[in-house]
């Protein structure tokens, strides 16, 4: 199996960042090209987004990637290792 990395959005990290800020969600929101109601979702973490995404949502908040993401590793079959899976 291989592994890749990707990164998931602390939607915690993002609301307490722009409350300390003073930025309005709806002024986040736009900053970033959202509706006000896709931010709560991301805040809220009902949302995951791409990282092109996370990284514009970083720059409007002013604040590095890591502070509002976190490292995933997601494992995929290899083409050797699904060859060998019985057929069902």
């Amino acid at each position: 199996m291989t592994a890749t990395q990707k990164r998931h959005v602390n939607g915690a990290a993002v609301r307490v960042i722009r409350e300390a800020l003073g930025i309005r969600n709806s002024d986040l929101a736009a900053r970033v090209g959202f509706t006000r109601s896709t931010l709560t979702h991301i805040e809220q973490g009902a949302r995951q987004v791409s990282p092109a995404t996370i990284s514009k949502i970083a720059q409007a908040l002013g604040v590095p990637l890591e502070a509002i993401s976190y490292p995933v590793i997601v494992a995929k079959k290899s083409e050797a290792f699904s060859a060998t899976l019985p057929k069902i």
